[in-house]
């Protein structure tokens, strides 16, 4: 928090101050002449990065003209999220222990963006001890992903996951990519559409590189969606303002191919469409 007050603050009064009135509704505490350390000590540092978020896409529906001037305002308004989450996830120091043993597993499933049994058993001082502890230890995957139900039964889930894993680490990738730098296409897929696919994808979201359970969850929505890369082709054209028949001379591929694609494209949730 010192550290905040001493650089953040002035940053944010100076850079309010080359901006119209309208700007500061956006920033918490800028309209009322409150600093952003004083905000964070009040709503606390998880309750900031949720306020930020929801200013941010206000500003997006609401303002957002797309020159040079919203764009740094954005990409501030992002930093200064991803800074209080940042602080929320940096463990203290000095803290008291909890859970099992004091036990604080940073890991995430191996298959989504859960956390593995072992922390969600260790950061929880009500859980109780059973018989199925062998499956709530698990160090690499969540409940939904463990290789055996408690019943004994081999877990579906599991094995679909399992099969598509070399996909969801792809996709994990070329998310974690785009998201570190959003500016320009930097999927680094091999095909410049797909780049594109992914670099507009990420413009309509607010996730931070550090929202690392949130990226892997979208992976693994891409991956259980089956969206391969002619489907990310196809969307992107049609996003661009391409018809069928364009998109698939674009492709070099039958237009009924296209056709059948954006078909099997209607039961894909909504965001992975590039739809607003």
């Amino acid at each position: 928090m010192g550290l905040i007050r001493e650089v953040i603050d002035p940053a944010v009064a100076t850079y309010m101050t080359t901006l119209p009135t309208r700007y500061s509704s956006f920033v918490p505490g800028a309209g009322t002449g409150t600093d952003f350390s004083e905000i964070i000590q009040l709503v606390g540092l998880d309750a900031m990065v949720r306020l930020q978020r929801e200013l941010l896409r206000r500003f997006i529906k609401t303002v957002d003209r797309q020159d040079s001037r919203d764009r740094r305002f954005i990409g501030t308004l992002e930093s200064l999220a991803g800074l209080a989450l940042s602080c929320a996830c940096k463990r203290p120091k000095k803290a008291a222990l909890r859970g099992l043993n004091g036990t604080r597993s940073q890991s995430f499933c191996r298959l989504c963006g859960k956390p593995a049994g072992l922390k969600s058993f260790a950061d929880d001082d009500f859980q109780t001890r059973g018989n199925d502890d062998k499956l709530r230890l698990s160090t690499k995957y969540c409940a939904d992903h463990q290789p055996l139900l408690s019943s004994g039964a081999s877990n579906l889930a599991y094995r679909r996951a399992k099969r598509s894993v070399a996909q969801f680490d792809m996709e994990l990738g070329r998310l974690n990519r785009q998201c570190a730098n959003r500016g320009t296409p930097q999927a680094a897929s091999g095909d410049p559409l797909v780049d594109r696919y992914f670099h507009q994808y990420l413009l309509a979201q607010t996730v931070q590189p550090a929202d690392k359970g949130e990226l892997r969850n979208q992976a693994r929505l891409m991956v259980d969606s089956k969206l391969s890369d002619r489907k990310k082709q196809i969307l992107i054209l049609q996003w661009s303002g391409l018809n069928q028949s364009e998109i698939a001379r674009k492709l070099g591929i039958q237009r009924q191919a296209v056709s059948k694609a954006l078909k099997s494209l209607a039961s894909t949730p909504r965001m992975l469409q590039l739809k607003e």
